[in-house]
């Protein structure tokens, strides 16, 4: 009787804490504020931000702009309340979260800077480093390539997930999947303003097209294909 009186309250123990870190989980997961910086270039920053707890709240944006040493070089605030039709179309209510900011990068001096974006005190997905003016040293054109995107869901990496063909772990506004017999591995492409690293090969890149790393596939499905010159940095 001890022993099953003991077993039963070790149980119950259990389970209770099990319920209390599932509970913790969920208000975790719950309070997670979707939304990403999506597009850099040479005079725009665009992303979105929408808040499920709050749906027909525009959610407002502040994007930081730093330099090398981490000073804030720039601070901009504005509202995610543009009508986007893929963010409709992915369910975050009814699109009209969307965000965008005029920026006029010759006001800086030509330097790497990170941009990033924050709501409610979060920072959003999707933070990169922009190259401005010349301070990427020199650089050639690679020509125009195929850009598409891919994430680690198993459709995309046929159950690899974040690893790739050399080892390196995957992160988004990073990595990329390259023809090595065209970029090599380890060389740093620009395009649109971002500098990338060929890390990784896919099974449908060929030649002149690069497939981007991105974190969910809801965002390979807004990138679509595209076509943009492609830079190699020395």
């Amino acid at each position: 009787m001890y022993f099953t009186k003991n077993v039963k309250q070790f149980t119950a123990g259990l389970f209770f804490a099990l319920a209390l870190t599932a509970a913790a989980s969920f208000s975790s997961f719950a309070s997670a504020l979707p939304g990403a910086l999506d597009t850099i270039d040479s005079n725009l920053i665009s992303g979105w931000a929408w808040d499920a707890s709050a749906p027909q709240e525009q959610a407002e944006v502040t994007v930081t702009i730093t330099d090398t040493s981490g000073k804030t070089v720039k601070e901009m605030t504005t509202i995610a309340g543009n009508h986007r039709t893929d963010l409709a179309a992915m369910g975050r209510g009814d699109g009209n979260c969307g965000f965008a900011v005029s920026m006029d990068w010759s006001a800086l001096s030509d330097g790497i800077y990170t941009v990033r974006a924050y709501c409610k005190g979060q920072e959003l997905p999707g933070s990169r480093q922009y190259i401005n003016g010349n301070a990427g040293g020199n650089t050639h054109s690679l020509g125009v390539f195929k850009i598409t995107g891919y994430c680690p869901c198993n459709s995309c990496s046929e159950g690899w997930g974040r690893h790739t063909s050399t080892g390196a772990i995957a992160s988004a506004s990073h990595t990329i999947a390259v023809d090595p017999g065209t970029i090599p591995y380890g060389s740093k492409v620009l395009i649109n303003g971002v500098v990338y690293t060929a890390e990784d090969r896919g099974g449908g890149v060929r030649g002149n097209h690069i497939d981007i790393f991105y974190n969910t596939h809801q965002e390979t499905r807004a990138v679509g294909t595209q076509y943009q010159e492609v830079f190699l940095l020395a």
